[in-house]
Order: structure tokens, then C-alpha cells, then sequence
């Protein structure tokens, strides 16, 4: 058996999670604008970010959110997104990430395989979502932004949570994105945070990342037509 090594060096397996590792770089200049979104023009700075997130944490732990709890987000491209993301898993909890352009059956079937019980939308996909939860284990949707009937990410946010809550590293799921393959429907794709972390390090061994530089972030749906994808200095 032939085994292929990199040129690079090994890189250590840290013991952090996921939301842990942003923080840290977030930390390196907590004043500096972290994330911008293209559309409004509105930032976060690095410290604002993490605030957001531990308070959204917070608020999902207050609501007995935690390690178990599966939610779904059903949303285009935007700062908050980010906030829920890691408020997710900084709280334990594992995220499905849904896309933005499903159709209400396709959302009802990742949302009853995955076991979701909450789903965060924006407005605009509130009545996809309302449809798509049907028949699941959902029992609310929250808004990113206001709408009528539905409580806000904003209604969540509570005091801020000043750590991880403790899972295993290695084996929680902490990301269930769906993958179509070849064929049948969809399928989840478990995603550690060891996993994501190490993806990060990985990264930014190839890729040289220079302070001040800004990049484009396309996903969830920076190529939706009219929209136009959040970015961040590094």
C-alpha cells in the first residue's frame, strides 16, 4: 500500500469546537469590522458578532435548546444567518441547513428526517416554511426579522452563554446539510466539529489570508437572483 503524504506539515487536532475557533479569530482585532452585508451595507465588528452569538446562544438555552435539539435554517444570504449558525452550536444543539430555493415538500422531507424541531426563515420564506413544517416534529418557526405570528431571532437573544456547552468533538453532529447524490432524495451529511475545525486549519494552510483583505461569502444563496452575498475583512 502506497500512502500519499502532503507537503505541508501534520496539523494538530485541537480540542475546540467549531464557534470557539471563529472566536478566536475573531479576538485578533474585536474593534475591526468582521462581516458586512452587500445588500443594506450594515457590519458587525468582531466583538459585536461574538456578543450576538453567545446572547442568540443564550436564548436557545433558556429555551432548553441543547445537545438533541435539531434546527433547521431556511434563509438566503445574510449576517444573521451567521448568528444563528454558530448560536446553534455554541448551545449544543446540531443545525440542518436547508436551501433557500426548496420548495415546500423538499423542505418537509429534510425536515422530518433530520428530527428538526425549530426552523428559522425570513419573512419573505415564511409561508414555504409554515408549509414545508407540516406533518414534521416543528413546533415553531422564527424570523429572521418581524413578521406577524412569529417570534424574531431578536426575541431570543438572552444572556449571553459564556462557553460551549460540552459535547463530544469528534462524534456530535453538530451540521446536518443534505446531499442529493446520484439519486433517491436527499440525504444528511454528519459534520463534527473536529471536522469543521480541522477544514478551517486545512485552509488556511493554502490559503494565504492577508489582514485587511475582504472576501465574498456565497453561500447559502449569494446566486439567487437580486441578492447579493454578505462579506467580511479577515
Amino acid at each position: 500500500m502506497t500512502i500519499h503524504r502532503s507537503r505541508f506539515p501534520d496539523l494538530p487536532i485541537r480540542q475546540i469546537s467549531i464557534t470557539e475557533r471563529l472566536f478566536e479569530g475573531l479576538r485578533v482585532s474585536s474593534d475591526r469590522i468582521a462581516l458586512i452585508d452587500g445588500p443594506s451595507g450594515s457590519s458587525f465588528t468582531g466583538a459585536a458578532l461574538e456578543d450576538r452569538i453567545r446572547r442568540f446562544a443564550g436564548g436557545l438555552r433558556a429555551e432548553g435548546v441543547g445537545p438533541g435539539t435539531v434546527i433547521g435554517i431556511l434563509a438566503p444570504n445574510h449576517p444573521d444567518y451567521v448568528v444563528a449558525f454558530h448560536g446553534i452550536a455554541l448551545a449544543g444543539a446540531t443545525v440542518t441547513t436547508l436551501n433557500p430555493t426548496y420548495t415546500a415538500p423538499e423542505v418537509t422531507h429534510q425536515l422530518r428526517d433530520s428530527g428538526a424541531t425549530l426552523l428559522i426563515t425570513i419573512p419573505q420564506f415564511v409561508e414555504t416554511a409554515k408549509a414545508g413544517a407540516e406533518g414534521t416534529g416543528v413546533r415553531e418557526i422564527i424570523t429572521i426579522g418581524a413578521a406577524d405570528g412569529h417570534r424574531s431571532l431578536d426575541d431570543l437573544l438572552g444572556p449571553a452563554l459564556a462557553a460551549q456547552v460540552q459535547v463530544d468533538l469528534e462524534t456530535h453532529v453538530l451540521a446536518l446539510p443534505y446531499s442529493s447524490g446520484t439519486t433517491g432524495l436527499p440525504k444528511g451529511v454528519m459534520l463534527s466539529h473536529r471536522n469543521m475545525v480541522i477544514n478551517v486549519e486545512q485552509a488556511l494552510e493554502l490559503i494565504e489570508v492577508r489582514p485587511d483583505e475582504t472576501t465574498v461569502a456565497f453561500l447559502p444563496g449569494g446566486d439567487r437572483p437580486g441578492e447579493a452575498p454578505a462579506c467580511g475583512p479577515v
